[in-house]
């Protein structure tokens, strides 16, 4: 399995040669190439080889992750998978979009893929996405926390993709009794430990990591980690093979 980063910013103004363009995802497994996520300020490389993927699926519909909130994109002819809370937001529609029922599990080609509720947005509700192929990735950018119980989600999981908005400052704001914002790189990396995931790449990075100098960035999360997690901050256009 290969996966690659084309984009790792987050909704911010902030923005810097290694986090230009809006966080997205692309995976490929055997004969299978998928893309997560299509934001308003994309790689521009993507669009002239986006109908080269076979789906792309969608976490949720603020624009840095799905344009057609704002804007509409007849350019894309390949399957667009999400939620019918996510399609019913936004202004515009793929042309060719398939509704995803969350808590279920779906093949699409030559992976299994399963969705999972998200604490994040009160008025954009968001998901993750559990995808096994020879690995299991779990990819959730904007997140406070699984509304499903994490022993389960987390279970047998090789490497954890998630929010970089907040490396340890508190994102996580309360209304009316309900939960909403990001949770902090710090508190992730205590998830990886506690349900035994190795790996962590912290993606869809927010102001504090983008602007904070690389040496720093790289001794907190050594502190954090304390040796036990191989936890990375990506950049546009990184690419691993696991």
């Amino acid at each position: 399995m290969i996966i690659e980063f084309p984009g790792t910013r987050g909704e911010i103004e902030e923005s810097s040669a290694e986090h230009k363009y809006h966080s997205s995802l692309i995976i490929r497994y055997k004969k299978t190439g998928a893309l997560i996520d299509f934001g308003l300020k994309y790689n521009p490389q993507l669009i002239n080889k986006i109908n080269d993927f076979d789906f792309i699926l969608i976490t949720h519909a603020h624009p840095d992750h799905y344009i057609w909130t704002v804007e509409d994109e007849d350019r894309i002819n390949i399957p667009v998978y999400l939620t019918r809370i996510a399609l019913d937001y936004g202004k515009y529609k793929p042309k060719d979009y398939r509704i995803f029922q969350t808590g279920k599990k779906y093949s699409l080609k030559c992976l299994d893929i399963t969705i999972y509720k998200v604490i994040h947005s009160l008025r954009c509700p968001a998901v993750g996405y559990k995808i096994k192929g020879d690995k299991t990735i779990i990819y959730a950018p904007d997140i406070v926390d699984f509304e499903e119980d994490k022993g389960t989600v987390l279970k047998d999981v090789d490497l954890l993709i998630a929010d970089g908005s907040s490396l340890n400052i508190n994102m996580v704001r309360r209304k009316e009794g309900k939960l909403f914002g990001h949770t902090r790189v710090k508190t992730i990396i205590e998830w990886c430990k506690k349900y035994n995931i190795g790996s962590l790449i912290v993606t869809h990075c927010g102001k504090q990591i983008v602007n904070m100098d690389k040496k720093e960035l790289a001794s907190r999360l050594e502190e954090y980690t304390g040796g036990k997690i191989d936890a990375i901050v990506a950049y546009d256009g990184y690419r691993m093979e696991l």
